[in-house]
């Protein structure tokens, strides 16, 4: 939209170190200085840098930025970039593909000017840099789907990590197996999110709507189809909150095209688009397919991960309604 600006390093560094920062800029024009130092600024092997890290960084993490600015002044009820949610990098250094971390960015723009943020992960990879963020503080409710267990990335968010301090009870995971289908993802996060929503009063709401979790996606290894996805879009657009959608994660092309124009569509208030009309006109239809994988979720399982995480938001203190933002 008009304003957009990719986000300067002085922005940036509302969140990111002044370290790493001045190396992200300086691999850009100045690598082979700093090809040293590279090991001291990623967490695992999933980065690779690059001399367009930065500039790359800088425009996805002022998409971001500007979309929760629309929202936060009341221009926007609905913000979306679909290149941003790159949710894993840390204060100082970048993981799982992630340089900057434009979601913590963005939410840290909206509570300049809104009291609390829900953030809602549906992808099938934790945002562990979004958790580690706001851990310790009660002005963000983080609640997050994910596939956990067997080595898969990023080993964070185990169901018991609840927050700490004052962010006590602001941090509930809903750690799911390979095989995560329709029927499990509708009675596990419709409810949860209903719940958080009602119990904290979000002003704003900041959803992570990874394809990962979709079937055919090639490390996420689940079952959900694009009208399973649809669903868990449409529940938190019912919660007519501002809310900003982010993309994430998503690791089969085909599928992340489709599954984010459908989301798009619902976020224009149109009804969700038959699967006919999302395949993009290539010669490699085998591509589209739906690949089911054996399901490991128990209904048991789930059944008491879902009333641990509303136990959970119980235990948090009721908030009033918010005020939420109006145009000027």
């Amino acid at each position: 939209g008009a304003g957009w600006s990719p986000a300067p390093a002085a922005t940036v560094r509302r969140y990111h170190t002044d370290a790493y920062v001045a190396f992200l800029e300086k691999i850009e024009l100045h690598g082979k200085e700093v090809a040293n130092e590279a090991a001291n600024y990623v967490l695992n092997n999933s980065v690779c840098f690059s001399e367009t890290a930065w500039p790359y960084a800088q425009i996805y993490a002022g998409a971001s930025m500007h979309a929760a600015e629309l929202l936060a002044t009341g221009k926007a009820d609905i913000a979306i970039n679909w290149s941003g949610g790159q949710a894993h990098a840390r204060r100082d250094c970048a993981s799982g593909f992630s340089y900057v971390n434009d979601v913590v960015l963005a939410v840290l723009t909206l509570l300049q000017s809104v009291e609390r943020v829900l953030f809602i992960n549906v992808d099938s990879v934790h945002a562990s840099g979004v958790e580690e963020a706001f851990y310790t503080t009660d002005r963000v409710m983080c609640v997050s789907l994910h596939r956990h267990g067997d080595g898969y990335f990023p080993g964070s968010g185990g169901a018991k990590d609840a927050g700490e301090r004052a962010g006590k009870g602001h941090n509930i995971n809903l750690p799911v197996e390979r095989g995560f289908s329709d029927a499990d993802l509708e009675a596990l996060l419709p409810p949860v999110v209903e719940a958080a929503a009602a119990r904290y009063q979000p002003a704003a709401v900041v959803l992570l709507a990874g394809t990962g979790l979709l079937s055919g996606d090639r490390l996420g290894c689940m079952n959900v189809t694009l009208g399973g996805y649809s669903k868990a879009v449409e529940c938190v657009l019912a919660l007519r909150r501002p809310t900003l959608l982010l993309g994430g994660g998503g690791y089969t092309t085909s599928i992340a095209t489709r599954a984010w124009a459908a989301a798009t569509s619902l976020a224009c208030g149109a009804a969700p688009l038959p699967l006919a009309e999302l395949r993009p006109d290539h010669p490699c239809p085998q591509q589209l397919s739906e690949t089911v994988m054996g399901n490991e979720n128990g209904a048991a399982a789930l059944a008491a991960t879902r009333e641990a995480a509303l136990e959970r938001i119980a235990s948090t203190p009721a908030r009033d309604p918010p005020v939420v933002p109006s145009p000027p």
